[in-house]
């Protein structure tokens, strides 16, 4: 990094103090993760589909290699490691590396989603005003923000003015409308500005007073108010930079023509997306040849796909540890690491809905809730009890039921469940439940709820309900009444989970939370600048949505990553609370992969 890079990156540091306390307590609780977020795959004989360029004796001439080898990084008491080392091998050029998703393809505009089959898409297409560190080098426990279509930024003493300073060389790809046009600062503003007043993503910029290009190379974000997390969503793939172009044609849903590595060649929902490279790329040269997403949303097929070599990566390819081991019996070879980060998905209210307002009923289905025995059943042991919110904000060491600090109602007690229910008129509940089985432990997670609820004469009808059903109504805050396998946002900074997921007026709020008193201390944190009072809010968010069971803490499990021997370039490592390990950035990573066959 040269000494300029360190200035920004020292003063960023300044700004943003607590995230070196985030880092220690991330360090300090090595080895807890996340549970399995997304999906698996099969048993077949074919051969694989991949075409890898060149042969062994084939490099890439001229090409240094992509991104680093990265390094060992361990977990106490862990089957696998967090990180593992790239081969010291010069990469190959060519080949197209297929990936089995479990999303599906609707719109590709980024402002009026954030599911994953929203943003993964513009992510391979478009850049970020900034970057967020990832791949095979990134810092397994703290994220960094690197730059992107920015070559360097400032924030003004008083914290009321950003200036970013646009990357010299960089092109629009060279498809009409944009026909290989300079990518210059009005770009940004364009996009940013659209951000902020239209979709889902305005929550970013509520502290957001103007966003104006200066010039072709400069940038100016003046702000209302300071506040301490204003770059880190720039950095996410939630923020991808898209041309005015396609919106004012009508196209932005249909395609997406940006700055990044891949273009887009084909968008067949419910079959597949596929890319290939962009000759023009301003960041490198592009090593693979093309890109595809065959999208499986069934467990068995990305199974097969994966097990067959057809696949070079497959979502939530394994659940368990056993899932793990029965994998390595007919693909011995394959590459393993485990994820530290927090992000859960948990069962889930819908707050709005009158039947869940008294609090009673909420903390008496907690109350009914055998946490110990998901862990046993869906995570083979290996797992613990977790709230929504990472625990790594709020506390130096992993909170706990026995020392209280996940609240009274996360003890596992049903004759007492019975009397909350039955103290909040609920006698013989009935809810209808709504989730989307991207993993077979989602199945086994909710028919383990069925049983302990029906035990305190609570019954959950309903079931599993395909991706693009269940997402309209849970991202769409929408939901019916419950979900027994409801996400959070992902996140990359604290405001995701202390503003974002609680606030009564944030689009990312998807359980409906109305609490003004939640609300009040969301809008405080901020602003808050001072580590140590910024804590001290957020300990009593944590406190009081405990108390209120608004999102019950539930049984969570270690997280694993799973690639053929051959990927090479490509690591989900867990860089941020939530945003490196959703699968959704691929573009980050892309004009660094190959394939090593």
């Amino acid at each position: 990094m040269d000494e300029e890079r360190e200035r920004q990156h020292s003063a960023l540091t300044a700004v943003i103090e607590r995230r070196s306390l985030l880092r220690g307590s991330l360090l300090a609780g090595a080895g807890i993760a996340t549970a399995a977020l997304i999906g698996c795959g099969s048993d077949d004989d074919d051969e694989p589909t991949g075409t890898p360029g060149g042969n062994d004796d084939e490099a890439a001439a001229g090409i240094d290699f992509p991104g680093g080898r990265g390094e060992l990084v361990t977990g106490e008491g862990l089957p696998y490691p967090y990180n593992f080392p790239e081969p010291n091998k010069q990469p190959k050029t060519g080949g197209t590396m297929v990936v089995s998703a479990t999303w599906d393809v609707q719109t590709v505009d980024p402002v009026v989603s954030a599911s994953g089959g929203t943003v993964t898409v513009p992510n391979m297409t478009y850049n970020r005003l900034i970057g967020m560190s990832r791949g095979p080098d990134a810092d397994v426990f703290q994220p960094g923000l690197e730059p992107e279509l920015a070559k360097s930024w400032e924030r003004s003493p008083d914290g009321l003015t950003f200036t970013f300073q646009m990357t010299d060389g960089v092109t629009w790809q060279n498809l009409p409308p944009l026909n290989g046009r300079p990518f210059i600062a009005a770009d940004a503003a364009y996009a940013m500005n659209r951000y902020a007043t239209e979709g889902v993503h305005r929550s970013y910029y509520v502290n957001v007073d103007s966003i104006t290009a200066v010039d072709d190379t400069t940038l100016k974000v003046t702000m209302k108010r300071p506040v301490a997390d204003f770059l880190w969503p720039l950095g996410s793939n939630k923020q991808t930079l898209f041309p005015k172009e396609l919106v004012d044609n009508g196209e932005i849903s249909k395609k997406a023509i940006g700055t990044g590595p891949m273009i887009m060649t084909e968008m067949t929902p419910g079959s597949r997306v596929t890319f290939s490279k962009n000759p023009d790329y301003w960041e490198r040269p592009v090593l693979l040849d093309g890109f595809e997403f065959r999208i499986q949303p069934d467990h068995s097929a990305r199974l097969a796909a994966f097990r067959s070599g057809q696949v070079d990566y497959a979502y939530s390819v394994a659940d368990t540890l056993s899932d793990i081991e029965k994998l390595k019996d007919t693909n011995p070879d394959i590459q393993v690491n485990m994820i530290p980060s927090v992000l859960g998905v948990a069962f889930a209210f819908n707050l709005a809905n009158p039947k869940f307002q008294d609090e009673r009923l909420r903390q008496g289905i907690s109350l009914a809730i055998n946490r110990d025995i998901m862990i046993k059943i869906v995570f083979e042991d290996l797992g613990r009890i977790a709230a929504t919110a990472p625990w790594t904000y709020v506390f130096d060491s992993e909170p706990s039921v026995e020392g209280g600090e996940l609240g009274k109602w996360t003890r596992y007690n049903p004759a007492e469940a019975r009397k909350m229910l039955d103290a909040a008129g609920a006698t013989n509940l009935t809810m209808a439940n709504v989730y989307y089985a991207y993993t077979e432990a989602a199945n086994r997670w909710t028919q383990v709820l069925v049983d302990q609820f029906r035990d305190v004469g609570v019954t959950m009808t309903g079931g599993k309900a395909d991706y693009t059903e269940f997402n309209s109504q849970w991202i769409g805050r929408k939901l019916p009444e419950v979900s027994s396998y409801g996400w959070a946002t992902s996140g990359f900074d604290a405001d995701n989970w202390f503003y974002n997921q609680v606030h009564s007026q944030s689009q990312g709020n998807r359980w409906n939370i109305n609490d003004s008193q939640l609300d009040a201390w969301a809008e405080q944190q901020q602003v808050e600048l001072d580590p140590a009072a910024r804590k001290a809010i957020w300990r009593k968010m944590w406190d009081r949505e405990m108390q209120m069971a608004y999102r019950p803490p539930m049984a969570v499990g270690l997280t694993f990553q799973v690639y053929q021997p051959w990927m090479r370039g490509i690591r989900w490592t867990g860089t941020a609370p939530g945003d490196n390990a959703s699968y959704y950035s691929w573009g980050s990573q892309v004009a660094h992969g190959w394939l090593d066959k």
